[in-house]
């Protein structure tokens, strides 16, 4: 039987976090990790051994298990379900679990970027174990549940040329609309489930309405929070008229020329500004009905051509800022760029320009971390990002601009 590093268990039990300082806390918060990696692991030795006693008629399943005796919602007890298939069909990652080297994020990204391939392409997929396992060790859950899913894309691809399509489809035929009211607030609730290509249709008229609504505010001197802003702009948008000439409809897409033009590689780039993965031949067919507007990138993934603005940033800028980041510029932060401000590093109000090269997105709360939280955030024209807390120790630099094209 394994057993946690007793060092680990010894330093997380003797600890007080209440008397530490940062880089104390982030010590303890990575040993807490290793911990919950190595009780992950024992979750999945735990989850077998209940499935196999199920298969003999000896025990309830695993799932009931999980939820009756794990105190577990039906959501977590079915992620570990598929993390004990993650383990069995690759032995590699259940060792480097519990040994605290990835954590069960990097197990459940592996799993949702295979759920849907078939047991071929999933061979495949498991055949580049040692190499995921390696970036599981050096990354994010977030920048590796992506490369899992660029994997899994592109595999399906080698297997089924149409496979991409087919699921965009599948996704257009259960897309739903469900309205309730919640009894105990009397809010009234309307959930959308849809395709990505309609999801962007739908965000790109309420970004549109937003900036609008934003301005205006400005210029009158109005505050509204972010949330009910938001709230404002969908309703804008549902309610413009086809006549208006602010709602012509459009979805931004990235894709490389050489992928577009018919030559897809193991490195195309296709996917909407929110860095949602599009079918290549989609693309292509909604290329023939299109306005192409190309934004010309270095090797780096910097869009070229910098544009200048009054006050805010122009529909063009925020368009070529989206050819380069399709996130908040905070490395830890996930929020799509579509709910980021676009921040000025050096404040118009202060004679600051309106440069490509001096704006990058922020969420809401990293926006108010640099504005009144007495963080810093700066950039180079490389889009090399820095981070410096209060106190004035460097939290983190590194590159923002996570859209990098690597030529064909």
């Amino acid at each position: 039987m394994n057993s946690p590093p007793d060092a680990v268990y010894a330093a997380v039990r003797d600890t007080d976090p209440d008397v530490l300082y940062a880089d104390g806390l982030a010590g303890h918060v990575g040993r807490l990790g290793v911990l919950r990696a190595w009780v992950d692991a024992e979750e999945v030795r735990a989850t077998r051994a209940q499935g196999r006693l199920a298969d003999q008629g000896r025990a309830a399943d695993p799932a009931s298990s999980l939820a009756r005796d794990g105190r577990q919602s039906s959501k977590e007890a079915k992620a570990a379900a598929e993390r004990e298939a993650v383990c069995t069909a690759m032995p590699g990652f259940e060792d480097a679990l519990s040994a605290g080297e990835v954590s069960a994020g990097h197990v459940d990204a592996v799993a949702a970027a295979t759920r849907n391939l078939d047991d071929a392409e999933a061979a495949e997929f498991a055949g580049e174990v040692e190499s995921l396992l390696g970036d599981a060790e050096r990354q994010s859950v977030d920048a590796f549940a992506k490369n899992c899913r660029d994997l899994a894309k592109g595999i399906r691809a080698r297997h089924n040329s149409r496979a991409d399509v087919d699921e965009l489809e599948q996704q257009r035929r259960q897309s739903t609309v469900t309205r309730w009211v919640d009894q105990q607030t009397g809010m009234h609730k309307t959930l959308i489930e849809c395709d990505p290509l309609t999801d962007r249709r739908i965000w790109s008229a309420v970004q549109r309405e937003r900036g609008r609504l934003r301005r205006r505010n400005q210029q009158h001197g109005v505050k509204v929070s972010w949330d009910r802003l938001t709230v404002d702009a969908i309703v804008d948008a549902v309610s413009t008229t086809g006549g208006d000439s602010r709602c012509r409809d459009g979805v931004v897409v990235h894709i490389d020329l050489t992928s577009l033009t018919g030559n897809p590689h193991d490195t195309t780039l296709c996917e909407t500004d929110s860095g949602v993965p599009l079918p290549v031949d989609t693309v292509r067919r909604m290329a023939c009905d299109a306005d192409i507007i190309p934004v010309v990138l270095n090797g780096d993934g910097v869009v070229l051509d910098q544009g200048r603005a009054k006050r805010l940033a122009t529909t063009e800028q925020r368009t070529a800022i989206e050819a380069m980041q399709a996130t908040c510029s905070h490395p830890d932060c996930t929020v799509s760029i579509d709910d980021c401000r676009i921040h000025h590093l050096d404040p118009w109000s202060r004679g600051g320009r309106s440069d490509l090269a001096t704006m990058g997105p922020l969420c809401e709360p990293h926006h108010h971390l640099v504005h009144e939280g007495g963080w810093s955030f700066t950039m180079t024209p490389e889009r090399i990002a820095t981070w410096t807390r209060p106190d004035g120790e460097v939290y983190w630099t590194g590159p923002i601009n996570d859209r990098r094209l690597i030529a064909a």
